[in-house]
């Protein structure tokens, strides 16, 4: 099966392909070959033993010039530090404004080699290849990047579109099943934001899905990314709309950063979607049935759903002080009302929230999601 998406960005007056297909790394080279002769690959070095330098032969076949650069895996690397030894390396070898930067992996990868590739020489093409299921239904569209800083993840970086995302889904057969997991809360966080008739696919193909059935898999995928590039076109600067795409994200980047990314995204994000949830229940806007199907759904997928150490409920709330939606050190929260319906809140997408609620959506966690 093939499947293709078109991105369209109005304002930037430009538009990018999504491709969708089984191999479809193998089948780029004319593509790419039409945007330069020169290439910098830049994976993780897990992925560069994987695929780097498959797709380095594949490319140099063509008589492309192909560079490869590896980093070390772990959201810890997407830092600063990384970045500019990256920068360097593509100094050291002559590279300049002739260069298409590949961003090659998971979320990490696409997220930081679509930054360099946006502020190096002030911006080269770029292509995004996601391997992970994650970077491929979030991280790798939309044109954000950035790096994670001591204060908070993703605190640096801009938008920057790409010229076409490719998504080869025979590279999630390498993927561990709790990488699978973790690329799946994404998916379920875009059918509970904008999509109940995902959520409900979601809900009764786990097991297909996570057997990694190419049908399920494949069309789980192209609507996922059908509905964050629909909201990525409306809002592209994250003015309004988009910011529903950071359902969960709230308290989850906080988990993430106070237990230094020991706790992956997707398990952090899960907690967070059941938390904020739980705030919607509160403030009266969700049902409460519905937070128990939420919370099905998520230990159907295996999730864990457990803190790995005991934080505060201070600790939290400080870390969220630099949430991308947070006004004065205050934390604001995307509020669904039903399985598929988002609270709009005058176009702002989000809402203040008392901390005492707050605090007892994370007394809530502490007795319901806390490791014993």
């Amino acid at each position: 099966m093939s499947a293709k998406l078109t991105c369209k960005i109005d304002r930037a007056a430009q538009e990018y392909d999504i491709e969708i297909q089984h191999g479809a790394l193998k089948l780029q080279a004319e593509y790419l070959a039409k945007l330069s002769s020169r290439f910098a690959i830049i994976s993780d070095d897990i992925v560069f033993s994987l695929y780097g330098k498959q797709l380095q032969t594949i490319l140099a076949n063509e008589g492309l010039e192909v560079h490869l650069f590896s980093f070390p895996h772990g959201e810890q690397h997407k830092s600063r530090e990384t970045k500019e030894l990256l920068e360097n390396r593509l100094f050291e070898k002559g590279l300049g404004r002739d260069t298409c930067v590949i961003a090659l992996g998971g979320g990490v990868a696409t997220d930081l080699g679509g930054y360099l590739a946006a502020t190096y020489c002030r911006g080269l093409p770029l292509v995004m290849a996601p391997t992970s299921l994650l970077g491929m239904v979030d991280a790798s569209i939309g044109g954000k990047t950035g790096v994670n800083v001591p204060y908070g993840k993703n605190l640096l970086g801009c938008t920057y579109q790409p010229k076409k995302v490719i998504i080869d889904t025979s590279t999630l057969q390498s993927l561990p099943q709790k990488e699978l997991s973790n690329g799946v809360v994404e998916m379920i966080k875009h059918g509970l934001i904008a999509d109940l008739k995902l959520f409900e696919y979601l809900e009764s193909h786990s097991r297909k899905l996570l057997g990694l059935d190419s049908e399920v898999l494949e069309k789980s995928i192209y609507e996922s990314c059908r509905i964050k590039k629909e909201i990525v076109e409306e809002d592209e600067k994250e003015t309004g709309k988009r910011r529903l795409l950071n359902f969960g994200h709230t308290i989850g980047h906080a988990l993430e950063r106070i237990s230094s990314y020991s706790l992956a995204h997707g398990e952090a994000v899960a907690i967070g979607i059941l938390v904020e949830s739980y705030l919607s229940v509160q403030l009266g806007f969700l049902p409460l049935k519905d937070l128990g199907r939420i919370k099905k759904i998520f230990t159907d997928y295996k999730l864990p759903l457990q803190l790995p150490s005991q934080f505060s409920a201070q600790s939290i709330l400080d870390a969220m002080a630099l949430d991308k939606k947070s006004v004065k050190g205050l934390p604001r929260f995307v509020m669904i009302d039903a399985i598929g319906s988002s609270q709009d809140f005058g176009s702002s997408y989000c809402t203040h929230v008392e901390e005492s609620l707050i605090r007892k959506s994370l007394e809530w966690i502490d007795h319901d999601l806390r490791r014993n």
